[in-house]
């Protein structure tokens, strides 16, 4: 079978970018055809590494796109993402007359309100973001199903269980004076205007340390954006107030280097997918996305969490000061941290193992496509 995936962003990399990849991967590993179409770039170029036939696009006419990719090849579904690479792949699937899918990732609703009819599956990474659709009057509800970001055990799994040898691998990894009565936070996250709460928290975080002159959490970042500017500047005060270095900025990392870097932490601040790789590496996380504060992932957090893709959608309640305090709650408590990164790897395992979801996409794609044949038998 032969499967297009469009897929239209602004930020060079991040969460969307992972779960597309994992999507053509899962359809490549079938012994199926995979093409991505999507804008020049280092998405592009990750995808042509990983052995996936790519078309670029600068999506900016859209019917000229879908009629030229119409025209020069032959495709059995199209599994669109929102906006930009929506459009496109409806006209490209009316053209050539082939089911289309979409997948929605966040709190919008896409147009599908006014075109649903069009669609054989809609597909939401949470029960929160089905529910936004179905607030907003998009119909057909049958077609509504939840196509969670998952986690690849073969790339993220726990480490070493002992705190002392995973503050050695972190020494070894990355450059900076980390010692060994350090508690090691670590923060993912992509740097772009959309994620400004989460960077307004994280800031407000640093400040309350400041304040506190907490020269003992040492916070290394991963991730990059126009944003990183911003926090530079907050990290710089914090720095100067503490007088140490406590926050190291590493930029975008490879999924094996950011393996490696969840597994030595004592505690993870990320939002959405960066959440659950966290977890399925066994190590404790504090979720919080750009349309809310969810807190530590713990017995009671967990479905909160699992609702909302760990803060992707919902309302933006937060108190000031509440990450810093909910930092400060358990990060000398080794037992409890321990505890929990156990427990968010049972988790992932249970609802969130990629094979599993690899496995229910196939059966998706053939079941549409037998569908749409036989409708035109």
């Amino acid at each position: 079978m032969r499967i297009l995936v469009p897929v239209f962003f602004k930020a060079p990399l991040g969460g969307l970018h992972s779960h597309v990849y994992a999507q053509a991967r899962a359809i490549t590993q079938e012994g199926w055809h995979c093409t991505i179409l999507c804008k020049p770039g280092p998405f592009a170029q990750q995808c042509r590494d990983g052995g996936f036939h790519v078309i670029e696009d600068d999506f900016k006419d859209l019917s000229a796109s879908a009629a030229y990719v119409a025209q020069s090849h032959k495709f059995d579904i199209v599994h669109a993402h929102p906006f930009a690479s929506r459009e496109v792949g409806q006209g490209i699937a009316k053209i050539l007359n082939i089911p289309i899918m979409i997948t929605i990732h966040g709190k919008y609703t896409d147009s599908l309100e006014e075109g649903c009819e069009d669609y054989g599956r809609i597909y939401c990474v949470s029960p929160g973001v089905r529910d936004h659709l179905v607030k907003e009057g998009v119909r057909d509800l049958h077609k509504i199903l939840i196509y969670p970001n998952a986690v690849n055990h073969e790339v993220f799994h726990g480490g070493a269980s002992k705190r002392s040898d995973r503050v050695k691998t972190i020494r070894s990894s990355f450059q900076g004076s980390i010692s060994e009565s350090d508690r090691i936070i670590v923060f993912a996250c992509r740097m772009g205007p959309d994620k400004k709460f989460i960077l307004r928290c994280v800031m407000n975080s640093w400040k309350n340390q400041a304040k506190r002159k907490l020269d003992s959490w040492q916070w290394l970042v991963a991730g990059d954006g126009p944003a990183k500017a911003q926090l530079e500047l907050a990290a710089n005060e914090l720095n100067e107030r503490v007088g140490r270095k406590c926050i190291q900025f590493l930029g975008w990392q490879s999924e094996d280097d950011l393996n490696t870097l969840y597994q030595s932490a004592d505690l993870v601040v990320a939002p959405g997918r960066s959440a659950l790789d966290c977890l399925g590496c066994s190590r404790p996380v504090i979720a919080i996305g750009s349309k809310g504060y969810i807190g530590l992932i713990d017995e009671d957090n967990w479905y909160k969490g699992s609702y909302s893709n760990f803060g992707g959608v919902g309302e933006k309640e937060y108190t000031a000061g509440q990450l810093f305090k909910d930092i400060n709650s358990i990060i000398y408590d080794d037992v409890r941290l321990a505890d929990l990164g156990n427990f968010g790897k049972k988790q992932i395992y249970n609802f969130y193992d990629q094979k599993y979801w690899d496995g229910w996409l196939i059966n998706q794609y053939r079941e549409v496509f037998a569908r749409h044949k036989k409708a035109f038998v």
